[in-house]
């Protein structure tokens, strides 16, 4: 057990018999859901005859139609206000009820932890903080087991948490995201604008402004990268009109023009697009989360954001190294996350005081930064002109 916790036991009159369905909740962004996939994993592994569905927020999850491994992925829309569902007679609320011998939410909100308690048949996991007797009690009274949310612990790590919960094997926690066939051809057919050589991938857009870098500076990296190493640069950006406009922008500012993939890639076809390339380069996004599963050279930038939380999860690496790091470089082989080792960060705000919403810890972060990064995963690099 981590931290040398006593396991946590099932009450009496649980059921003891292994799981026949299963719900996962993670009813939160795109990167905590990402980062929920190893709980997949683990189940599976433990109990391979078990139907396993994933409760999640609309377009949040819809990457994980694709998993081999999930039987049903059900959307919740908020205030359960779906009324094409509610008119054909179902809600999120009917489409789980006492529908599975296991529910599991893998953060400590009181919305996921209902879902599991009206799901759960036999056994109802989820996490608790310690937030005073009224709003804590409930939870350790209705769910078989409760696990106590520790702060500064990696959202991947809280899989590990919750599988020594239930006494299964937690020996690796791998964050996976599939892609088919169809999504290859996809990929290889936008690839086909470029000149055929191996690529790299920019993707310098996130959400908020709290977590934008200078586009001229991403502009100077990817070029010398391009440069240095004879690589393709290919960059992209969501389908939002506003950062298809950015891209495009952003590309005239590039010596080595880079080939654009404006909004045209779903998720499952972004991870595609990323499991072949040579590096990634990015910021505090959901695209860092996909280029981290694929196993390929990550170089992420990060601003306020706690990296403890939601950093990009090495598969490779052991979660007892990764699951607690509160600033800067965190441990790892491939991925490198860049962050000012200040003392405000992170402070988890949407800016600095009288400059929101920038971030003066990511936008002080120089092109040499990244580029001396780069050269520390790549090297001298297999790849040059």
């Amino acid at each position: 057990m981590a931290g040398g916790e006593a396991p946590v036991l099932l009450r009496p009159g649980c059921a003891t018999m292994k799981p026949r369905s299963i719900l996962i909740c993670s009813m939160r962004l795109i990167g905590d859901v990402i980062l929920t996939t190893p709980m997949i994993g683990l189940l599976k592994a433990a109990y391979p005859e078990a139907a396993i569905d994933l409760l999640v927020t609309v377009k949040t999850g819809e990457f994980l139609e694709k998993d081999p491994r999930v039987r049903r992925v059900i959307y919740f829309r908020q205030f359960d206000i779906d009324r094409n569902a509610r008119a054909q007679g179902e809600s999120y609320f009917g489409s789980i009820f006492r529908r599975y011998d296991m529910a599991i939410n893998m953060n400590y909100a009181d919305r996921g932890t209902y879902a599991t308690i009206l799901a759960g048949r036999q056994s109802r996991i989820g996490f608790y903080r310690d937030d005073g007797f009224l709003k804590t009690f409930w939870k350790k009274i209705l769910l078989t087991h409760p696990v106590k949310y520790e702060p500064y612990e990696h959202i991947a790590y809280r899989c590990k948490k919750v599988a020594d919960a239930l006494g299964i094997p937690a020996g690796k926690l791998e964050c996976k995201v599939f892609w088919d066939g169809d999504d290859e051809r996809m990929v290889a057919s936008a690839l086909e604008r470029g000149d055929n050589r191996p690529y790299f991938v920019v993707h310098p857009f996130a959400r908020g402004r709290h977590k934008v870098w200078h586009m001229d500076r991403f502009a100077e990296v990817s070029d010398a990268i391009a440069g240095r190493y004879g690589l393709q640069p290919v960059w992209s950006s969501s389908p939002l009109p506003d950062e298809v406009n950015q891209l495009e922008a952003a590309a005239q500012l590039c010596r080595h023009r880079p080939l654009t993939v404006a909004g045209a890639f779903s998720l499952n076809q972004m991870t595609c697009l990323l499991a072949g390339a040579a590096l990634y380069v990015g910021l505090d996004t959901a695209i860092t989360h996909l280029a981290a599963t694929t196993g390929i050279p990550v170089v992420a930038l990060y601003g306020p954001t706690p990296g403890a939380y939601w950093g990009p999860w090495d598969n490779s690496v052991p979660a007892e190294e990764q699951r607690s790091i509160l600033r800067g470089p965190r441990p790892s082989r491939r991925i490198i996350m860049l962050q000012k080792e200040w003392e405000c960060v992170p402070c988890g705000g949407v800016g600095c005081p009288g400059r929101e919403p920038e971030s003066r810890c990511l936008l002080e972060m120089e092109s040499r930064e990244v580029l001396a990064a780069v050269e520390s995963l790549l090297g001298e690099g297999v790849v040059r002109k």
